[in-house]
């Protein structure tokens, strides 16, 4: 979301304003220099305007329940506004911090349930940070980035081959957040799972 929007935070919302084009390449240009891939610069920019549109176009006609999305408003100018959360990584390592294994553990599976919830509706976060997309909101887990969704089930089955979630998992999240939810998500995050629940309740 820090590449796509500018964000306000406020006592118990936020603010999130779509960024300009300049603003975006500026956000971009840093990151892809420390990897050495600045010529992939103009498609990642083009990526992240088109995927908040985009994310956005997907959200307000899936009908899914506002409380999975923070309670998210359409505001003018493109902005939007939602609850304000703890995103998950930081729940999970602090779970782990304090020595609540087992507390990290049912919240790790309430996560990967959650995936599987959004699937229903016919959505699919593409990027696999599960610790970073989604947040926790008091005991509920919303999705709190729309610029990486999609509603293709193919990049979705195609993602789960790969087991799109190691390596985003193992960057920012304890041995104890990343071996269990490894485990857990090549459990639950199946094939056979995304055919058995994708569109379900999905409304045209």
């Amino acid at each position: 979301m820090g590449w796509q929007a500018n964000i306000e935070y406020f006592e118990d919302y936020v603010i999130k304003t779509p960024k300009t084009e300049p603003e975006i390449r500026e956000s971009i240009t840093k990151y892809l220099n420390s990897k050495g891939k600045i010529e992939e610069l103009d498609k990642k920019v083009k990526d992240m305007q088109t995927g908040w549109i985009e994310g956005l176009r997907i959200i307000s006609k899936a009908k899914i329940p506002l409380k999975m999305l923070g309670y998210l408003e359409f505001l003018d100018g493109g902005k939007i506004k939602q609850r304000r959360v703890r995103v998950l990584e930081e729940v999970w390592n602090e779970l782990v911090k304090n020595g609540k294994i087992e507390e990290m553990k049912i919240l790790v599976d309430k996560t990967l349930e959650f995936i599987i919830e959004l699937w229903k509706y016919g959505i699919h976060e593409k990027t696999g940070k599960i610790g970073y997309e989604f947040g926790l909101m008091g005991k509920d887990i919303i999705l709190i980035d729309f610029g990486e969704i999609c509603e293709n089930k193919n990049t979705a089955e195609k993602q789960i081959t790969k087991k799109y979630w190691q390596n985003s998992i193992n960057e920012y999240c304890t041995k104890e957040v990343s071996d269990y939810l490894n485990m857990k998500a090549t459990k639950m995050l199946t094939t056979t799972n995304l055919n058995k629940n994708w569109g379900i309740k999905k409304i045209s």
